[in-house]
């Protein structure tokens, strides 16, 4: 199987006057520093992916939502970077992608140590037959299906050998001379007696050394592959309801098996009536509910979606912001959470996070916050 072309970055460099490039000179002019927000953050998403970035309608809503900007403006933005050259046209029309000769550039030099560089050949911006010189061991072209088409070697590896000095020849000609003085006093075992056993150890050590990381199957009519299964139909419902289909339609019920797993096992959420409750709750809710399309997020969020869930709705004059409210006032002041509610919702938090660390101690697993 073709190894994945994802290869991130933990960091990516930033000139201190990048803001006065030539090619951001329009887009920062029309769309202040909203706009140079935006391209710092899409850089992010950049090196997060290796070299390049998917710019499709997924993305497009994502995207926007992530970073809480207007998806038009986002849009535009993006289009003006690739009008004067910030990401290639080319690519970006061929492909969808967001990508350039710099950010390829930039990706090797962070990555040069690594033992293997993959570009994908109909991204290459770059020469790599230069590009490998910088690099510890080669930069390997790969076509759409993650197949090799050609490698760059570093040609200084090519002469490794011409490396080697002569203290560590004498060295080697010194271990060789006491190697032949040890066979002298004690003579080797012949061969079939002394390959034998080191056959079945080595098979032994090896099998030993690489345990099975392989994620555990659940059947269907198991505890949490039936939650995957309820989570999916109200996610999927809610998608259909709001014309976002395509950001549900890659599930792993498996994998959203195992992490239901997790929030019981490890997270000590062992209440079924108030998971049930929550996913029925964080479908609806206005925020929420394109936030958390996975069972991944669902279990990360948990304790926060408990205790949201559990406020009282009431009636507000005016227009209602779409995100729900963190800070508490006093009563004076206007607040909608009496004194006793919110000493109620402070003991389920407290109650909620104990129980994840006491999961988290038992299993020897960090806690999702």
């Amino acid at each position: 199987m073709a190894r994945p072309l994802k290869d991130s970055l933990d960091y990516f460099p930033l000139d201190i006057d990048f803001d006065q490039d030539d090619k951001l000179v329009v887009v920062i002019g029309k769309y202040g520093m909203q706009g140079l927000g935006v391209v710092v953050k899409i850089m992010g998403e950049v090196y997060r992916n290796g070299y390049f970035y998917p710019w499709t309608e997924r993305e497009h809503y994502v995207f926007s939502n992530r970073v809480n900007v207007d998806i038009n403006l986002t849009k535009k933005i993006v289009n003006e970077c690739i009008k004067w050259g910030f990401f290639n046209p080319k690519v970006y029309e061929s492909h969808n992608v967001l990508t350039s000769k710099g950010f390829q550039k930039r990706f090797i030099e962070a990555a040069k140590r690594r033992k293997s560089i993959m570009i994908r050949e109909d991204y290459l911006l770059i020469d790599p037959s230069e590009e490998c010189k910088n690099v510890s061991h080669s930069i390997s072209i790969i076509n759409a299906n993650g197949n090799i088409v050609n490698v760059y070697i570093n040609p200084d590896k090519c002469n490794s050998k011409s490396a080697e000095t002569p203290q560590s020849k004498v060295k080697e000609s010194k271990e060789k001379e006491k190697e032949e003085k040890n066979e002298e006093l004690c003579p080797k075992q012949p061969p079939a007696i002394q390959d034998q056993p080191q056959i079945s150890i080595d098979s032994s050590s090896q099998t030993q050394s690489k345990p099975s990381k392989k994620r555990p199957e659940y059947p269907k009519d198991s505890r949490y592959y039936k939650m995957a299964e309820y989570y999916k139909t109200k996610v999927d419902d809610m998608a259909t309801a709001c014309g976002l289909t395509h950001l549900t339609s890659r599930t792993n019920l498996q994998k959203w098996a195992d992490d239901f797993r997790k929030l019981v096992e490890i997270d000590n959420h062992s209440d079924s009536e108030l998971i049930k409750s929550v996913m029925d709750w964080v479908v609806t809710n206005e925020f929420w509910r394109s936030n958390v399309l996975s069972a991944e997020t669902f279990r990360k969020h948990f304790t926060k979606l408990a205790i949201e869930s559990k406020k009282p709705v009431r009636g507000t004059k005016g227009t209602v912001s779409s995100k729900p409210k963190v800070q508490i006032v006093d009563k004076a002041e206007g607040s909608q959470v009496s004194a006793e509610e919110h000493a109620e919702l402070i003991k389920m938090a407290q109650k909620m996070q104990a129980a994840q660390r006491e999961g988290a101690a038992k299993h020897g697993q960090p806690v999702a916050q």
